[in-house]
């Protein structure tokens, strides 16, 4: 696995400001992400979430009806500010570990009802992003939904313009402060069938960024 320990440095920098609170609505922010977990949450049980920062969207599963929750991120302290929010808002059902890829090697297959892929997949190297896509689809059951999001493309003028490193430009991969593994929707769509099926894919627009982010729903049909 490659070395994410700059990355994990980063994190715990912003995770180590968060504030904790109540958390008391399913709201996310974003109709379309509302809607995503809406889907996502429809008779599903359990979630797993890797990638998942403090735990919010898993505790907005939980809001919606969910009982069983696997949060897994590389930051240690996004994953105690998650374990802190989890006690100070009395939610049951949870699990929070610090790590990277090779934590999915340790969950059993046909475990999980759902997962969440958010801003994570396309922050990882290729090798890393394909393994995470095999542990995913051998951890959720048949008819598994995902509910994955990725970073906005750039383009070469985009990296020009905004000087960031390529690191791999056969490989598309580039250093923007993260590692972001630039590829199109398409492109993507292509790899993700190999797991997946495409359910939906919609562009959702952040008003506050003036960016889209892509959001891909996939369904585990192909066991």
């Amino acid at each position: 696995m490659a070395d994410y320990k700059r990355i994990a440095e980063h994190w715990n920098e912003v995770f180590g400001k968060t504030e904790t609170g109540q958390i008391k609505t399913t709201d996310v922010g974003h109709d379309d992400l509302n809607k995503a977990l809406d889907w996502l949450c429809f008779n599903s049980e359990s979630i797993i979430d890797f990638g998942c920062g403090i735990g919010v969207m898993l505790f907005k599963c939980c809001l919606r009806g969910t009982k069983i929750h696997k949060g897994i991120d590389i930051s240690d302290k996004g994953i105690r500010v998650a374990m802190e929010l989890q006690r100070i808002n009395n939610f049951e059902g949870f699990t929070f570990t610090a790590g990277g890829v090779e934590e999915l090697d340790k969950i059993v297959d046909d475990s999980f009802d759902g997962a969440i892929l958010a801003n994570i997949i396309d922050n990882l190297f290729p090798e890393d992003a394909v393994k995470v896509l095999a542990e995913i689809k051998r951890i959720l059951r048949t008819g598994g939904k995902i509910l994955l999001k990725l970073n906005p493309y750039l383009t070469y003028e985009k990296i020009k313009e905004w000087n960031i490193k390529i690191i791999d430009i056969d490989k598309n991969m580039l250093d923007d402060g993260l590692y972001l593994w630039n590829q199109t929707a398409e492109e993507w769509r292509g790899l993700l069938e190999n797991y997946f099926s495409v359910v939906e894919y919609k562009e959702i627009y952040y008003p506050e960024y003036d960016q889209y982010n892509r959001l891909f729903l996939l369904c585990n049909d192909k066991k």
